[in-house]
Order: C-alpha cells, then structure tokens, then sequence
C-alpha cells in the first residue's frame, strides 16, 4: 500500500511520472521514495512494538544452531537461488547490472534490502501472531505462510502485465522457504536477514 500510495500520489501528482513507462532514471527516484518510506514505517513499527509488547525481543545469542538446523538452512538458501536463476537465467546480480549506471544499480538494491526488511517484519509478526492464537510455539512456518498469502502472493499482478503465473508461484515459494531459515536460525533476526537477503539479492 505504502508503494501505492508512492506510485499514485507522490509521483503522478507531485513529480508527474508517468508510471506507465519509467525510464531508469524515474525507476531509481521511485526506488529512494520508497526506500525512505518503508524505513519509516519498519522504524515506527519496531518503536510502537518494543514500547507497547517488548517484542521483537533479541534472540540467545548463547543458543548454538545445530548442525541439522544448519544443513537445513542450507538447502532452503540453494532453493531460493535455483529459483531466482530460473527467473533471471543468472544471477540476479548479473541481470540487475545490466543497462544501469552504477548509482541507478546501487538505488535499486538499497530497494531490495529494505524490502527484504520487511519481508523478514512479515514473517517475524506473522510468526509470533500465530504462535499466540496456538499459546504456544511451533515449527510450522507460519511466518513464511503469511508472507506467501501476501507479498507472495501479490507478484501474480504485480508488474501490471497481466496474470504472471511463475512469479506469483515463485515467490510464493521463496516465502515459505524464508519461514523455514528464520525458524531454523531460532528466530534470530541478523542471521534471518542475512540468509534471506542472499537468497533474495544474489
């Protein structure tokens, strides 16, 4: 909603984009708008949360991962990158570079790492959410389902080009298996974001 709110008020009324056809330039000052604004929102999120409910709380950094939960991890991040080279037929990486100049590449993955934020947000509070109804805690990724029936579930649509079938599913799956990592990483916010970022952004 926040990029709705960019693409619709922001740029069309105040910048006179025209979101039909950005031309790069125009991609990166919408990749900065956003940017600023889901940093705001996360931040915001985070302080009312920790005030309010003390959560998200740090994870035991004495609580060593198995070797198990590990391999686990492991095998979810290769999933992920066999997912995003099918998308891209390279790495993501390679196919993001091209046709951009250096800053409209480093715009464009500064976007990327705030969006993975509030992926691993989505999955934190989907988690703990469920998790309360049940009064308990589980293995099941429930954080990762949430996150496939939302983000996941919007790139059906969300290049405006139609129903795109393989994105939608793609990510969908990309989602629960980052449910998966944050469980095996029990919860551990920093090792979250980092795995999920490299099975996002590489």
């Amino acid at each position: 909603m926040l990029e709705y709110f960019s693409i619709f008020v922001i740029e069309v009324l105040f910048l006179h984009v025209d979101i039909q056809n950005y031309t790069v330039n125009q991609r990166s000052i919408h990749c900065m708008i956003m940017v600023f604004l889901w940093a705001f929102f996360a931040a915001s999120l985070l302080y009312f949360s920790r005030k309010q409910y003390y959560f998200p709380v740090r994870g035991n950094k004495k609580e060593k991962i198995s070797l198990k939960n590990w391999i686990i991890t492991l095998v979810c991040l290769i999933d992920c990158k066999i997912i995003t080279f099918i998308d891209w037929h390279t790495l993501k990486l390679v196919g993001e570079a091209q046709g951009k100049t250096i800053l409209q590449f480093c715009i464009q993955y500064l976007y990327y790492m705030l969006e993975v934020m509030l992926v691993i947000l989505i999955i934190i509070y989907g988690q703990k959410a469920i998790e309360t109804l049940l009064k308990k805690e589980s293995s099941i990724p429930f954080g990762g389902i949430i996150l496939a029936m939302t983000w996941g579930a919007f790139h059906f649509i969300s290049r405006g080009a139609g129903l795109e079938i393989w994105n939608g599913i793609s990510t969908m799956i990309f989602s629960v298996l980052s449910g998966v990592m944050y469980l095996r990483l029990y919860k551990k916010c920093l090792y979250s974001y980092l795995f999920i970022s490299i099975g996002y952004l590489l």
